[in-house]
């Protein structure tokens, strides 16, 4: 009893870990047709997702297979060869951790 006490206990914690949050990024709301403006005009998430990788690409950084996550720019960077998923602030290309 006192070891499944211990663990659900050391799973909590591990939850409340903030190693473990999520990004969270202000996210535009959509229109009534269902697309968002992220300064680029009216488009769908997609769309937005294909100019920010442009963008993050004209910064230096190697990005690909971007989309969005918790309104924050969710992307694949390859770093000394491997794929290393990165966050990035869709207002000011800061990376988020």
């Amino acid at each position: 009893m006192k070891m499944k006490a211990l663990l659900v206990v050391a799973a909590l914690a591990l939850l409340a870990s903030p190693a473990l949050a999520s990004p969270d990024c202000d996210k535009p709301v959509t229109d009534s047709n269902g697309l968002v403006d992220y300064g680029f005009g009216p488009q769908t998430e997609e769309q937005s997702a294909a100019m920010f990788e442009q963008e993050l690409n004209g910064e230096g950084i190697a990005a690909h297979q971007t989309r969005f996550w918790s309104g924050c720019i969710q992307t694949w960077v390859k770093i000394d060869g491997r794929d290393v998923m990165k966050f990035y602030d869709p207002d000011t290309l800061r990376e988020v951790h």
